[in-house]
């Protein structure tokens, strides 16, 4: 889930560069239906807690979307969001200040000293 961090915001510093890759991501608001294809699961950096699923919208977008997010129906073919969830990718690089929204299985939803929001993977920051 798109967890909000307690306490006051944390920051953090771009230690390796990332460029976003979807330039239009697959967004979901929660209970909204959504259909998730099964041959395509991913954990992220081999962290078996982390388990990505490759999912398609109402809208006809698809992308990633963490496990934890969806509560899956039966079938395994379909789920509905348990939160909302947007799958926007940050682009950063070394050096930027970054502050951390939440954490998802290994990315950190960020704001940059622009007020762009968007996924960072953790590996890329030094908190």
């Amino acid at each position: 889930m798109n967890v909000p961090l307690t306490g006051p915001a944390r920051r953090c510093r771009v230690v390796k560069a990332y460029q976003a890759e979807f330039p239009d991501p697959i967004a979901v608001e929660a209970g909204e239906t959504i259909a998730v294809h099964v041959e395509k699961v991913s954990t992220w950096e081999q962290n078996p807690a982390w388990i990505w699923l490759w999912c398609t919208d109402q809208r006809g977008k698809s992308g990633w979307t963490p496990r934890n997010v969806i509560q899956m129906d039966v079938s395994g073919h379909s789920g509905t969001a348990r939160v909302a969830y947007d799958a926007r990718e940050l682009t950063v690089v070394v050096g930027q200040e970054l502050t951390i929204e939440r954490e998802e299985s290994g990315w950190l939803w960020c704001r940059d000293q622009q007020g762009k929001r968007g996924w960072v993977p953790i590996s890329h920051v030094a908190v």
